[in-house]
């Protein structure tokens, strides 16, 4: 699917580099373009272009990401060619350059930089308890083990009371030793009352070249005291946890209904404080309706690259990034601590987020 998408986005990349690159000849070097050059630059640029049809890599990445620059540069120029230094700067390209060079540049700060986000709940069925959540970690694209485990130092200062792994902590990127070193650095957070994850569509295995099972997973991380839950239930004192079984990339696991797992609920604890771990924000609406109170989700990266939040709410009605209330219940998606493919985060920040409910 990605790559019908690139090969149609790379047809507009074609027709501009061509026709800018014409422009640049003629007007800054004063070189008349024939018909043979103008063939010749679209063949050369057609090379250059084509291997951004693979969107989802750091090439395609960099090559889009000028494309849009150098579009809203040209609206730009429509006021400001008046202005020589900028007509100039801007035809030869170098206004261009510059620009992706830093917007990619803060891409990769941004990325690296995780920030604690914070929310503040309240609730009639519990006080005091405190969250983090942490997702999205594609442990090795852009987070190191000894980075990780200096992360972990940082969030064992909260005292949480729960840890929540929501998906995606590992993909087809993470090394196996690096795996199993994580899952020790994630197990030595702080807490009261456990560390409980669930799958992400990228440990389920459904990407090719993982170099570890979903079991091997669970092994690892219930060897450093994390509790896997796919499809299960866990009641604490004043706490219910469910755990779903992630819907995968088309939604068509075949995973256990919220109407059956809530059934689970013993019922001396139907009037905990309930909490759903998905790694898709999905089913908000049933969430509410089954009088859930906090929904924690991860999988969108709030949009990795700007401007996919936008359009990711556009085309869908889920939630894509922050909170969400549906009477009295809250569904929380972050962002994640990390991202995806490659080390670029430009449209959301790399965050663990921190939930205190009173």
């Amino acid at each position: 699917m990605y790559r019908y998408l690139g090969l149609i986005a790379i047809i507009p990349g074609i027709i501009y580099f061509t026709f800018f690159i014409r422009r640049f000849l003629r007007t800054i070097l004063n070189i008349h373009t024939t018909p043979l050059i103008v063939f010749t630059i679209a063949l050369i640029v057609t090379l250059l272009s084509f291997p951004a049809i693979n969107i989802l890599n750091l090439y395609g990445t960099i090559y889009y990401h000028f494309l849009v620059i150098m579009i809203i540069l040209e609206l730009l120029n429509l006021v400001l060619k008046r202005f020589s230094i900028y007509q100039f700067t801007f035809t030869s390209g170098i206004l261009g350059v510059l620009v992706t060079g830093i917007v990619l540049g803060y891409g990769y700060y941004n990325i690296k930089h995780v920030v604690a986000t914070n929310y503040q709940l309240s609730s009639s069925k519990i006080d005091d308890l405190k969250i983090i959540e942490i997702a999205d970690l594609h442990m090795s694209t852009s987070m190191s083990v000894s980075e990780l485990d200096s992360y972990c130092k940082e969030m064992s200062e909260e005292n949480a009371d729960i840890v929540v792994l929501t998906g995606d902590i590992f993909d087809e990127n993470t090394p196996y030793q690096d795996m199993i070193d994580a899952s020790k650095a994630l197990g030595s957070i702080k807490n009261d009352q456990g560390i409980y994850f669930v799958y992400g569509n990228h440990e389920r295995a459904n990407y090719q070249g993982i170099e570890f099972t979903p079991e091997q997973i669970a092994a690892n991380l219930e060897a450093n005291g994390i509790q896997v839950l796919n499809d299960e239930v866990v009641c604490l004192d004043n706490i219910n946890i469910i755990g779903r079984s992630d819907a995968s990339f088309w939604q068509t696991n075949n995973r256990a209904s919220m109407a059956d797992l809530t059934a689970l609920i013993p019922k001396d604890k139907k009037d905990n404080y309930t909490i759903v771990l998905d790694h898709q924000p999905l089913d908000l609406e049933t969430n509410a309706t089954l009088k859930i109170d906090l929904q924690l989700s991860g999988h969108t990266h709030g949009g990795q690259l700007f401007p996919m939040r936008f359009f990711q709410t556009l085309t869908s009605d889920t939630l894509v990034y922050g909170q969400r209330n549906i009477g009295d219940f809250t569904a929380i998606t972050t962002s994640g601590i990390a991202g995806w493919r490659y080390p670029i985060k430009t449209g959301a920040p790399s965050e663990y987020v921190v939930i205190n409910v009173d």
